[in-house]
């Protein structure tokens, strides 16, 4: 893989992961709620099912591939469409509203959390699909792939857990600001994924 391109992976997947969304949003909640070391085991089962799920996206995109060969533009391009759909999202997103009825979360609600979180799951599938089949294929590269993207979605979840209350509350202050910029640079990652820029 080109450099140029892994820097515009790199960059897509940290908007994207970093964004909020279910993982984060709960993480900043339950860490201002619970304490950073009580959520532990709730991060760890996110981590675990994030690598489960990329992992599968890239079995299933190579699969995919080698059963229809010419798929791979089409792929790319919804991987494009998919990144333009979030920008959308996190442009006209308000901020997170507070449940009064939250419990304790443990490993098990953050693995399954992943396996029906439609976000994680169109991660995996756009990144490989977009930016790591057309260059690279073997099993142990595309496993290094998936364990670099958990990563990085893993270092999003320390920011938004560690943040606690100070991030909630620049992030109700300012949330329009931020998803706006947020939404211009994923309207960017997505022209760089059709190569129209």
């Amino acid at each position: 893989m080109p450099l140029s391109i892994f820097i515009e992976m790199t960059l897509s997947a940290i908007l994207t992961v970093w964004s909020p969304g279910p993982n984060n949003i709960l993480l900043l909640s339950t860490a201002s709620k619970y304490g950073f070391s009580k959520n532990l085991p709730f991060m760890t089962g996110i981590w675990t099912g994030s690598l489960t799920l990329m992992c599968l996206s890239g079995i299933f995109c190579t699969a995919l591939s080698s059963i229809v060969p010419g798929i791979q533009p089409v792929m790319k391009y919804l991987g494009a469409a998919y990144v333009l759909y979030l920008a959308w999202q996190t442009f006209k997103r308000q901020p997170p509203a507070q449940s009064s009825h939250e419990k304790k979360p443990t490993w098990l609600m953050g693995f399954f959390l992943q396996l029906i979180n439609i976000k994680i799951i169109i991660y995996g599938l756009t990144m490989f699909s977009a930016y790591i089949l057309p260059y690279e294929s073997g099993v142990f590269m595309l496993f290094l792939f998936a364990l670099y993207l958990m990563f990085l979605g893993a270092l999003g979840n320390l920011i938004w857990a560690f943040a606690g209350n100070i991030l909630k509350q620049f992030y109700s202050s300012h949330y329009k600001l931020m998803n706006n910029i947020m939404a211009l640079l994923l309207v960017w990652c997505s022209l760089r994924i059709t190569g129209l820029f």
